[in-house]
């Protein structure tokens, strides 16, 4: 009997899909974070198709770009992409770390930098404090909580701090607080108002992903450093 090509290619086959398990499997959360993505959109495309809401899905993946205003909103997407750097950056650099010295300071500092920050790029991102005020919530209730939040922070870690550049950090957080007082007192200039709360937002993510580019930057080396001494 001739033997068909088809099954010469099964082992083969079947190689590579344990490759490909392997793969799958070796990066941490991958298959979760997978798994539970195809979930939702699934039933996003069940809700849609039984109860006729496909514009509704649609919505929530459309382009938020105006044809004829381009630079709409260019400071706001600019922003956010600036937003998510030190977040990242920190999450990195601790998943780094703690592999060799998960108790150091360096590592412990990282990993509540990345806790902190990623609440307020959340927040700043999905207007969860705008959603909150809409459900009676005070804003300067929200804004209290996030204020106390730094302090502890900035008292837990100081001694570390200092031991940085840390002139940007404090910069940032003071600009940041800056535009969280604007968003209470909400001047009636538009412009001014728009500067006061938006730009000084900007000018301190761009001082925050600097320090945390720098700090990062310098444990890694060190690191490595060590790593190659030992």
């Amino acid at each position: 009997m001739k033997h068909l090509p088809l099954f010469d290619n099964i082992p083969k086959l079947s190689n590579s899909l344990k490759v490909f398990k392997k793969h799958f499997l070796g990066v941490p959360l991958l298959a979760f974070f997978n798994i539970l993505t195809i979930v939702i959109l699934g039933g996003l495309s069940v809700y849609a198709k039984f109860n006729n809401k496909g514009r509704g899905v649609e919505r929530l993946f459309s382009d938020p770009f105006n044809f004829w205003l381009p630079y709409e909103g260019i400071l706001t997407g600019l922003s956010e992409v600036i937003g998510c750097l030190p977040v990242a950056i920190c999450a990195f650099t601790f998943g780094v770390l703690r592999q060799k010295d998960p108790g150091s300071r360096a590592t412990i500092f990282l990993f509540f930098s990345a806790l902190l920050l990623g609440v307020f790029y959340l927040d700043d991102r999905f207007r969860m404090t705008l959603i909150m005020s809409r459900l009676g919530i005070s804003k300067k209730l929200i804004y209290l909580c996030y204020g106390s939040a730094v302090f502890l922070y900035g008292v837990k870690f100081w001694r570390y701090i200092k031991t940085t550049p840390y002139l940007p950090l404090v910069a940032a957080f003071i600009l940041f607080a800056i535009s969280r007082l604007e968003d209470i007192v909400n001047t009636p200039n538009q412009g001014l108002h728009a500067i006061l709360e938006d730009g000084t937002k900007l000018l301190g993510l761009v001082n925050l992903a600097l320090y945390f580019w720098y700090v990062c930057h310098h444990e890694v080396w060190r690191h490595f450093q060590q790593s190659e001494k030992r």
